[in-house]
């Protein structure tokens, strides 16, 4: 039925808007710093643990939760710029793609060895009464939880397109070294860059957490591919394009589990990549080269 149908389009879109916060930290850092960090979805998992601690510890109250652990991922992220991809910088392009995948690597089996293999509880912290529209039902926690998204997607593409700093990263993601020669900072620009993607990543990490009540040490894996998925179906060029592509494919996943099978549901995304990029190369809206 219509009704149905609709139900499931509302479930991908939430979904959806997960991979949107994680695919736009995957291009930020792609157009600035012309690497691919794979060890970027890990700050999804490792803001989740954050937040786990942060509860048992200190408080439960999600807007302190959700602030520490998108802090601390951010800090995390600072540290493996410093450490890892700036001094890869003038590095062939996969010497810094190869050193984070070790760093992803490393930061799944060290959280495996301290949390276990295990999916972990994670606590309810927000209400979860369920609210009907019709024949359509979606609960508060899955309206709190988007409208995070969104208001988090809004303040991105607001970041690059309107602040100082925003068009300063653009400058440095069309021709670095011309934006050098005009005294833009570039190192200070990447480390901005590299912090607001990890900042993004670990909001949709408690996002996710708390949606499922489940941490795991292995979840930033497959987040992390589907929203590098969506970065190059769509291109790194505009941000609201990835966006746009990472609610498409939530809702397309979950149309496929709904009418074909779950077990197709996470080969959408790699097949909507094979086919696009072998019409568009470059992604659908273009891509900075």
């Amino acid at each position: 039925t219509m009704e149905l149908f609709l139900q499931y389009v509302i479930n991908g879109i939430i979904v959806g808007s997960t991979y949107a916060l994680v695919a736009v930290g995957f291009a930020l850092t792609f157009s600035v710093l012309r690497v691919i960090n794979l060890a970027h979805p890990d700050m999804f998992m490792v803001a989740m643990f954050v937040g786990l601690l942060v509860i048992n510890l200190v408080s439960r109250n999600f807007i302190v939760v959700l602030m520490v652990a998108a802090l601390a991922v951010g800090i995390l992220s600072l540290g493996i710029e410093r450490g890892v991809l700036r001094p890869l910088q003038t590095a062939n392009a996969f010497m810094p793609m190869i050193a984070t995948a070790g760093l992803s690597i490393a930061l799944q089996n060290g959280m495996q060895a301290i949390v276990g293999p295990d999916q972990l509880q994670f606590p309810r912290i927000l209400p979860m009464s369920p609210i009907h529209v019709g024949a359509i039902t979606v609960t508060s926690l899955q309206l709190i939880t988007f409208g995070i998204a969104v208001a988090v997607m809004l303040g991105a593409s607001y970041f690059v397109r309107r602040t100082k700093w925003g068009l300063t990263a653009r400058a440095v993601a069309e021709r670095r070294d011309i934006a050098a020669t005009f005294g833009v900072d570039t190192n200070r620009v990447t480390q901005l860059t590299v912090g607001l993607s990890s900042i993004l990543a670990g909001i949709a990490g408690i996002g996710i957490a708390v949606l499922y009540g489940s941490a795991s040490a292995f979840v930033g894996l497959l987040y992390g591919l589907k929203s590098f998925v969506c970065m190059l179906v769509a291109g790194n060029r505009h941000i609201e394009a990835v966006m746009l592509v990472a609610l498409m494919l939530g809702v397309l996943e979950a149309l496929t589990a709904a009418y074909l099978s779950s077990s197709y549901r996470d080969a959408v995304a790699f097949t909507i990549l094979i086919v696009v990029l072998f019409f568009r190369p470059k992604g659908l809206f273009g891509s900075y080269s």
